[in-house]
């Protein structure tokens, strides 16, 4: 029995345990429960795991069955099935792709393309300018900190390599056109004014341009110590793109020493198939 059965001219092999045969429904549910190294040998056993495992309703229940978050994705025949598998991996989507995106690791992940005057500064809490509104820190990465900038132009950049996420491949990209939605927030201080810029930024293998979303303000006195949002959401963009990309900075108006310039916190680029 077991090994040798054959019904309906299919070999079940996988279904049994011992003597014992489970319902594919409940030995699926078993390798849910395996951690992922266990599952690429579990793939090599037999056919009928393999295309338990390839399936993306397994990973979504994998996913769920760990507390972890299931997003908005297309169920679509054709699709790889490491979209879905990524998705449990690597969870990229709907969450923030920005690293240190409020300086509580100073200026790591971000490359430095100016630091004029007494360079960028870390503040906690901002110095001169309200808390930083909870709407800016929805996955607890902000802390009430900032970036602050100085008399003299700073300025800042992160690059996000979308192959890094298997989900987010060129092929899917192309095909679904996830919305890529970039966010921002900055504000001043209450006795001095200052500038502030962002260009959001979608780039092709080469890094070249694809699409661009732009903006350049000063901020009123009325409006110094406030905190502002700034946000662009890409859809519908042309094939090619593989990098995302922030860049923002700015300065104060006054020219003092020190850190009066615009700050800077919750930056953010998230990835959803809504």
């Amino acid at each position: 029995m077991g090994a040798s059965l054959i019904s309906n001219g299919e070999d079940l092999n996988g279904y049994f345990f011992g003597s014992q045969f489970l319902a594919e429904e409940l030995v699926s549910h078993i390798l849910t429960l395996e951690d992922v190294e266990t599952l690429k040998t579990c793939r090599l056993v037999c056919k009928r795991w393999n295309t338990l495992i390839s399936n993306c309703f397994f990973w979504k229940h994998k996913t769920l069955s760990e507390s972890k978050h299931w997003p908005h994705v297309p169920i679509k025949e054709g699709i790889p099935w490491m979209f879905y598998a990524s998705i449990y991996y690597h969870q990229p989507l709907e969450r923030n792709l920005i690293k240190n995106p409020s300086g509580r690791e100073l200026l790591k992940h971000w490359k430095v393309l100016s630091e004029g005057g007494d360079k960028f500064a870390v503040e906690r809490p901002p110095v001169g300018a309200e808390k930083v509104p909870p709407e800016a820190d929805l996955e607890n990465e902000v802390d009430n900190s900032c970036f602050v900038t100085s008399y003299h132009s700073c300025s800042k950049e992160q690059v996000i390599n979308l192959s890094d996420f298997n989900c987010l491949s060129p092929e899917v990209i192309d095909e679904f056109k996830p919305r890529i939605v970039f966010t921002d927030w900055f504000a001043g201080r209450f006795d001095c004014g200052c500038v502030y810029e962002c260009q959001f930024i979608l780039l092709d293998k080469h890094k070249k341009i694809i699409d661009k979303f732009e903006q350049r303000k000063t901020i009123k006195k009325c409006q110094r110590s406030q905190w502002h949002k700034v946000t662009y959401s890409f859809a519908n963009y042309p094939d090619g793109v593989r990098f995302v990309k922030l860049y923002h900075g700015g300065m104060d108006s006054k020219f003092w020493a020190g850190h009066y310039g615009v700050k800077l916190t919750g930056s953010s680029i998230k990835i959803n198939f809504l």
